[in-house]
């Protein structure tokens, strides 16, 4: 059964301004906000994060943010589970905004995640040998397209990674991938609490000059800086430091580039992530999206009425 307590995810492309819609909503509703971004659970990534500065987070309730130590790395499942360990922890009643852009940690709270099989490793080796042949992999194809046609369909036949996996799967678990994966779909139990979703969405030139703004805001605000003092403790490998914005900085660093070699590298960088981005959510047909020029109002009322609902 759903429990009263409304959850609104909050989504969108990186730089969309989605963070401060949900902070405004959060406050005209005395509701809290939950973070959905892959990397502002990191400590110390602050100004390329561009998590709500401490400000923001006094005006309203903020959890998930800024609490996985330096050096770590944080998976969609142990972020799941921290998800829900947090809503237990708030009241009942209080709409949650759930705001950020990492569509499959989303994915994670809303639908659970699709457990991650080991393969023995004789059957890995077996599969990689017969990929390493000419016709390897056309002969993997073929045994796909008879053990499990419909799967055959979603792979290229050249995609070695995918067509790989799935042949390592079907021959470890002696089952066909298609129904592994029905079986994971009937184990799935529904989102726990009232759920609506809101998205935040502007014309692509329009979102170019919001993130070139946002990223000389955040190379002002001492972008460089940050990174810099966290390869001197240590963290210049840290994959929490791949995402976009610190590794064009890490670059930089390194010498040979300039500055306006950075800024323009953090845009392009910026906008491909929000490419995927949009692709992602615009699969999700119950998003209800909003343009940004708009402003709160629209969605706040929609919010609204899906609370007085409830």
């Amino acid at each position: 059964m759903e429990r009263a307590k409304p959850v609104i995810f909050v989504v969108g492309t990186t730089a969309s301004g989605k963070s401060q819609w949900a902070l405004e909503m959060a406050q005209s509703l005395s509701g809290a906000v939950v973070n959905c971004d892959s990397v502002q659970v990191y400590k110390s990534l602050d100004i390329g994060a561009a998590k709500p500065s401490p400000a923001e987070r006094a005006l309203v309730p903020h959890f998930l943010f800024d609490y996985v130590p330096e050096g770590e790395t944080m998976t969609a499942g142990v972020y799941a589970r921290d998800f829900y360990a947090c809503l237990e922890t708030l009241p009942e009643k209080q709409a949650v905004f759930v705001v950020g852009g990492t569509g499959f940690y989303y994915q994670a709270i809303e639908k659970g995640m699709y457990p991650v099989r080991q393969t023995p490793p004789e059957i890995q080796k077996e599969v990689a040998e017969i990929l390493k042949t000419p016709e390897g992999a056309q002969s993997l194809y073929e045994e796909l397209q008879r053990l499990d046609p419909p799967a055959a369909l979603k792979i290229h036949p050249q995609d070695h990674y995918r067509l790989g996996r799935a042949m390592e799967l079907i021959r470890a678990e002696g089952k066909s991938l298609t129904q592994i994966q029905k079986e994971f779909a009937e184990k799935q139990t529904p989102f726990p609490y009232p759920l609506l979703k809101i998205g935040l969405r502007w014309e692509r030139e329009e979102l170019r000059h919001r993130v070139q703004a946002r990223t000389e805001k955040m190379l002002q605000a001492g972008l460089v800086e940050e990174v810099r003092a966290l390869v001197a403790r240590g963290f210049a490998g840290w994959s929490a430091l791949q995402s976009v914005g610190y590794k064009e900085v890490l670059e930089y660093l390194e010498g040979g580039r300039s500055e306006d070699w950075l800024r323009e590298a953090i845009v392009q960088n910026t906008m491909g992530l929000a490419k995927k981005q949009r692709t992602w959510f615009q699969r999700d047909p119950e998003i209800r999206w909003f343009a940004g020029d708009q402003g709160v109002a629209p969605p706040l009322a929609a919010v609204q009425d899906f609370i007085r609902r409830l």
